[in-house]
């Protein structure tokens, strides 16, 4: 067991875990690789996610250090909430720079309501995702939702035509910005330990103090 973060929400305290993850996690990958992710999983694996519903500014700080250190990352943007303007020329500008840099655009969805069906959830997805897509005018591939949704077959990679980053093969091991620290064992090949061979690291780049250009 080793910690890596101590909770503190600086971009020197984030690069110090992103360089100890990354002798433990030679490879990461993106929520929308994912399925080449699970042919391959013998190896232990890295995606690093990033819920984005308030401060694009901060968003575009976090992927230049992430770049800066070799990471790729995926973003996945509430296109629905109140405190971001994505129809602003400024808004997309920033989210077509972070793709740029290689990380992934994804669509993030915080449900009001639990949806009646699995139908109507695909349905929402798509539809969401179809409005990102046309503000973006670049393909969205993936989606995360705020919490688990009930009804999604638990072996399943998908939600409508876009992969579930919170489906639960991808939460089996994961490190969120929301615990006080990070604190890992060693990951371990899927055939000794299916647990722990995938790691995903989830941060909310709103909170986070990082320093404006």
């Amino acid at each position: 067991m080793k910690q890596i973060w101590d909770g503190t929400l600086s971009p020197a305290a984030y690069r110090g875990a992103l360089s100890a993850l990354k002798t433990d996690f030679p490879t990461h990958y993106l929520i929308h690789e994912i399925p080449q992710i699970l042919s391959q999983i013998h190896r232990p694996k890295i995606l690093i996610r990033h819920n984005i519903a308030g401060s694009l500014a901060r968003a575009w700080d976090m992927a230049r250090l992430e770049y800066e250190l070799g990471y790729r990352a995926s973003y996945m943007i509430q296109g629905d909430s109140p405190r971001m303007d994505l129809t602003h020329t400024g808004s997309i500008g920033i989210l077509h720079k972070i793709r740029e840099l290689g990380h992934e655009i994804g669509l993030f969805m915080v449900l009001p309501e639990t949806p009646h069906s699995l139908e109507e959830l695909e349905r929402r997805v798509d539809e969401a995702g179809a409005r990102l897509q046309n503000l973006l005018d670049f393909p969205v591939f993936s989606v995360a939702f705020s919490s688990q949704v009930p009804g999604i077959p638990e072996d399943s990679q998908f939600v409508g035509s876009k992969i579930n980053a919170t489906a639960p093969l991808m939460m089996r091991w994961t490190l969120e910005d929301s615990q006080p620290l990070w604190v890992i064992e060693p990951p371990r090949a899927a055939g000794d330990d299916p647990t722990r061979a995938l790691l995903q690291v989830i941060v909310r780049p709103d909170i986070w103090s990082f320093e404006q250009p």
